[in-house]
């Protein structure tokens, strides 16, 4: 069985549900989650991101600082 989500509260829910594993982000983790291995995790493969802007949000201090986070984040 696989699942896929579009967003990470469906594959949060779908691990609190006991129904898998997966790759997430340090900052991603639950409480109740565990991290196996982690001195050696497997190399994942790259993958592409995009960040798009409504024209109307140009000039816009505070979502120039949340590009100017996820940009140096990812």
């Amino acid at each position: 069985m696989a699942f896929d989500s579009n967003s990470l509260a469906g594959v949060l829910a779908a691990l609190r549900a006991g129904l898998g594993v997966a790759a997430l982000l340090p900052t991603n983790l639950e409480p109740a989650m565990a991290c196996h291995d982690a001195a050696a995790p497997p190399v994942l493969p790259d993958v592409g991101l995009g960040l798009a802007r409504h024209p109307r949000s140009e000039g816009d201090p505070l979502i120039d600082a949340v590009e100017t986070a996820l940009r140096r984040t990812i």
